[in-house]
Formats: structure tokens, C-alpha cells, sequence
């Protein structure tokens, strides 16, 4: 008697765990991960975006196939002392838009990875000489282009990395 009072609470809390941890694994279907290559005097920053899911996402075609920024899309900051410190000045183009429209996103298909490099050397007031620097993206993408106001932000992990500038 007393295990039949307990049963039906005890399924209703146990499928409520099932249906948020359902809701964590559908927000998990996109990656984003940078890497960093500074070599020949320039940072190129290499943007991986991995669709586990199983339905097309789209992201911003600006960082996903372009070959230059025309806005701060990448959070960067120096590392002094271990800590990262203010961001450094956006130094690139500029670019006045209208609203982003479908045309402004990248497809990219269920269980595969899209990359691009793009070489942010000339966009971020990187200081003279040498300096360790953290660079960081909010990873922006959206389920349905019809829908450009449901963003929805799969963030990179930070990446650190030294770089000279001359």
C-alpha cells in the first residue's frame, strides 16, 4: 500500500531529471572551438564548428567562411600574471549593416564539422614585442533562419596563446 502512494511522485519527479537532462543534450549539439596559429609574424584564428545534431544549425557566415572581421566577433584580452586583463581595442573595419538576414549564415548539416581560418592580426591592437594573450567567442548560431531572433550560444573553451608582434 505505502509503495503505491510513493510510485507515481517518484516516476513524475524521475521523468521531470529525464526531460532536463533531454534539454542539456539538445543545447549540446553544437560545438565551437578555436585554435590559434602564430607563425610568419600573423595570429590565424581557426574556428571549428561541430553539428551532433540532427537537424541543419546555421551560423554566422562572417566567421564561418569570410577571410576578415568587419566587427569584434572574438573577445581578446592580455594575460598578465596568469589573469586575463582588459580586452584590447578592436582596431579592424567597421562595417554599418542593415539586419542580419538569412543570406548572413553559414549552413552547416547534421553530424558534421564546418572550418575557417581567418587572420585577425590586423583587427585586434595587439602590443609591440612579445605578449600572452586569451582569446574567446560567444559561438552564435540558430536552429531556423526564419527565426533570426532565436540565437542560441554554444561558447568556445578560452584559448591562450604568445604571440610577437613587430
Amino acid at each position: 500500500m505505502h509503495a503505491k502512494r510513493i510510485l507515481p511522485p517518484l516516476l513524475l519527479a524521475l521523468g521531470g531529471l529525464v526531460s532536463t537532462v533531454g534539454a542539456v543534450e539538445s543545447e549540446d549539439q553544437v560545438r565551437h572551438q578555436l585554435e590559434v596559429e602564430t607563425t610568419g609574424g600573423k595570429v590565424k584564428l581557426r574556428l571549428l564548428v561541430e553539428n551532433r545534431g540532427e537537424t541543419t544549425i546555421y551560423v554566422p557566415r562572417e566567421v564561418a567562411a569570410g577571410d576578415e572581421l568587419t566587427g569584434p566577433r572574438f573577445e581578446l584580452r592580455e594575460v598578465k600574471g596568469g589573469k586575463a586583463g582588459a580586452p584590447l581595442a578592436y582596431t579592424g573595419m567597421m562595417v554599418k549593416r542593415a539586419a542580419l538576414s538569412a543570406a548572413d549564415f553559414q549552413a552547416v548539416a547534421p553530424h558534421t564539422m564546418h572550418m575557417n581560418t581567418i587572420d585577425i592580426t590586423p583587427t585586434y591592437a595587439f602590443r609591440k614585442g612579445a605578449g600572452n594573450y586569451e582569446v574567446r567567442y560567444d559561438g552564435p548560431w540558430l536552429l531556423d533562419t526564419t527565426q533570426l531572433d532565436a540565437v542560441r550560444h554554444s561558447p568556445a573553451a578560452p584559448v591562450r596563446f604568445s604571440f610577437t608582434a613587430r
